[in-house]
């Protein structure tokens, strides 16, 4: 997370900068977060709770309503316990996710409107690792903790749709949702995040 920060510094920073000499900007700066929630397959939906997530991204608008984003993201969800007999007295096993990549964001023009609707789309790398299970001291922990696979990274892409709502002279605040695949070994890995956040000009 503090890498994550540090980058989110920065680029404030890059944007304060821009602001103050007045020069009209192809940039943007955005920062939000909120749930992730996991959707196939049945491992993924059933196995984790509701995560959460953070994100950054730079915008480069290439025409007037179209912006290509970079960005990266952090998801984190939590062993669902609950749907699990015998594993009351465990914790960990946390499923943690690094996300680098690029959308294309089409924002819809309303004149007057305080309120812009846009669709997203996009795809990257997922970098996906496992913490270890914590508990009593047993063959069955031993055995969790040995069917924990390496960090792999893997493609993704996603598509979503939001609304921007002009805040301010610098700023917009946005809400969206977006669909997730992650093309793992076997079914592929989906998940549902929603994501409220800022936008700086």
């Amino acid at each position: 997370m503090k890498k994550l920060f540090t980058l989110l510094a920065i680029l404030i920073a890059f944007t304060a900068v821009s602001a103050s000499a007045q020069n009209p900007s192809p940039f943007s700066l955005y920062a939000g977060g909120a749930i992730s929630m996991p959707q196939s397959p049945d491992g993924f939906k059933d196995g984790f709770k509701t995560g959460y997530h953070g994100s950054i991204g730079v915008g480069y608008k290439v025409m007037p309503n179209l912006q290509l984003v970079g960005k990266l993201e952090y998801h984190t969800f939590k062993v669902n316990f609950d749907n699990t007999p015998g594993m009351e007295e465990y914790s960990g096993g946390t499923n943690k996710m690094w996300m680098y990549g690029v959308d294309g964001r089409y924002q819809f023009s309303l004149p007057a409107a305080p309120v812009s609707p846009y669709v997203l789309g996009g795809l990257g790398f997922a970098n996906i690792k496992q913490s270890e299970f914590e508990g009593p001291a047993s063959l069955g922990l031993s055995v969790l903790n040995e069917m924990i696979s390496e960090s792999v990274t893997e493609m993704y892409w996603n598509i979503g749709a939001g609304v921007q709502l002009a805040s301010g002279p610098a700023f917009s605040v946005f809400a969206q949702a977006r669909y997730v695949s992650i093309a793992t070994e076997g079914e592929s890995a989906a998940f549902i995040p929603i994501t409220l956040g800022l936008k700086f000009f």
